[in-house]
């Protein structure tokens, strides 16, 4: 099961360090073509699009873990229910989402009093365009949970991995011939129709030797229904945080500033997104360890160590590394031309995405443990915190107070709590796990914020290269990683 974990959580790693390669390359390149004000209006109308997908209501979650358990129990009876809730269920919220965001286009814009009529009329066309985009999202999420299920993230990893590649480098074609805003999401809503046909063929194969039929279960509707609930209210929280400060800085700093701050957290948020991959096989695998009589814990105790220090060691190798390049990072993303509070507040988004990124495995340990209800709250409350922050900050303080609103959502810390708590490994054993690395981190940041090392390029890459030999070497030590071998296999392969 160890190499299940560690092959499935490489090919989402994998995939997703190709997603980070991206957005940092195409960030950039976007703000120096249209320009830090039309970025900002594209942020504004990506981040709606991005809340209504909400209206999933968890059960893109729901399908990975009834199906895992489904085919943990060999019921394939309980599995066209299963799938015939979540696929129906699915289709009517979207097809709900889809018209309500398409003729409520023009009350959403008037949320945003301060632009300008023009940039109202844009952000009205591209909203409607972009219901083509949550509608086909929205579907394609539950087919990806199916392949979760299943298990069959190098399939699921090669489309997401394909889909990125043609949004980021399609979207700078765009731009290059002269399209902005409605025209870019004109062009998100192609790439998602056409990746949710590769999901529907994907699924199809999956499950091409299951006889399934149409099967309506009262019972299977309310379990689903109820944890899909939670599910979604444990998301909101997330976008509460990720999206709603957009929306909170667009409104009272105006689009510039919410530029500014997009292109920053843009960036950071991958640390999140990258970190948390090894973490997510953890999902079907502890849902089929649930479903079944014996459970041996100890197993399940060195999946989750190595989940865990996994997420660690890349939500703090990827925060470091930004630390330690913040001036060349801040002079890729804002072409030579930002102000002192952009570097401010990038070191501080950077510090705080790094510390609650790490709690990927306490997350997904309460979904796949039927907690949702508790990492529903936790989220919720992180999530309303931070908003409250960042708008107290962004009033008294700019663009440098919002930023600092952001550590609200450190409360989330106690999702790792919980969810250890959940699978009886005790504090002082998982603190342990992230003792050294959280003192390595401490060290960085103190080190980045060394006004010599911050000037000279050539100083921090040494710096950045020490630093990562350090925390590569914990790695090896606690996973017991024999480089040797590896090395030997690639010699004889080579």
């Amino acid at each position: 099961m160890k190499n299940s974990l560690l092959r499935n959580g490489f090919y989402n790693t994998l995939a997703g360090v190709i997603r980070i390669g991206l957005g940092v390359l195409t960030i950039p390149l976007l703000i120096r073509i249209i320009g830090i004000e039309e970025y900002g209006l594209w942020t504004l109308a990506y981040t709606v699009i991005g809340i209504v997908t909400l209206a999933e209501a968890g059960l893109s979650v729901a399908t990975t873990v009834f199906v895992s358990q489904d085919l943990g129990k060999d019921d394939f009876e309980g599995l066209s229910q299963t799938l015939t809730v979540t696929f129906g269920g699915m289709f009517i919220l979207s097809s709900i989402a889809f018209l309500t965001l398409f003729f409520a286009a023009q009350p959403i814009v008037n949320f945003f009093p301060q632009l300008e009529p023009q940039q109202q009329l844009i952000i009205r066309q591209a909203v409607q365009i972009g219901s083509i985009v949550v509608w086909s999202r929205l579907l394609q999420q539950v087919l990806v949970g199916v392949e979760q299920a299943y298990q069959r993230y190098d399939v699921m990893n090669v489309l997401n991995t394909i889909q990125s590649i043609l949004l980021s480098l399609g979207m700078l074609v765009v731009v290059w011939l002269g399209g902005r805003t409605v025209d870019l999401m004109q062009w998100q809503a192609f790439v998602s129709i056409l990746l949710l046909f590769s999901h529907v063929l994907v699924v199809r194969s999956l499950l091409r030797k299951v006889n399934l039929n149409i099967k309506w279960d009262k019972k299977k509707i309310i379990d689903i229904g109820s944890y899909s609930l939670i599910s979604w209210l444990t998301s909101l929280g997330g976008m509460i945080f990720s999206r709603g400060d957009r929306l909170v800085i667009g409104s009272i700093l105006g689009v510039n500033a919410l530029g500014a701050y997009s292109a920053i957290t843009d960036i950071t948020i991958l640390i999140n997104q990258i970190s948390a991959l090894p973490a997510q096989p953890l999902l079907p695998i502890i849902s089929n360890f649930k479903a079944q009589k014996d459970i041996d814990l100890s197993i399940l105790h060195k999946q989750v160590k190595t989940a865990f220090q996994l997420n660690i060691f890349i939500a703090l190798l990827i925060g470091g590394s930004l630390l330690t390049l913040r001036d060349t990072v801040l002079n890729i993303i804002f072409s030579n031309s930002y102000f002192q509070e952009y570097t401010i507040s990038f070191f501080i988004i950077t510090i705080i995405y790094s510390m609650y990124s790490i709690n990927g495995v306490g997350y997904y340990v309460l979904l796949a443990s039927k907690a949702a209800n508790l990492c529903m709250f936790i989220q919720l409350i992180s999530g309303i915190s931070s908003i409250i922050l960042i708008i107290w900050g962004a009033s008294k303080f700019g663009l440098i107070g919002a930023s600092f609103g952001n550590s609200g959502y450190l409360i989330v810390w106690l999702l790792t709590s919980s969810g250890m708590r959940q699978l009886s490994i005790s504090f002082g054993t998982w603190l342990r796990w992230l003792k050294l690395p959280f003192l390595w981190f401490l060290g960085v940041i103190l080190t980045s914020a060394n006004f010599t090392i911050s000037g000279s390029l050539y100083l921090r890459t040494i710096v950045l290269f020490i630093q990562s030999i350090a925390l590569v070497g914990w790695l090896i030590i606690e996973q017991n990683i024999d480089i040797k071998s590896i090395l030997r296999r690639i010699l004889i392969k080579c």
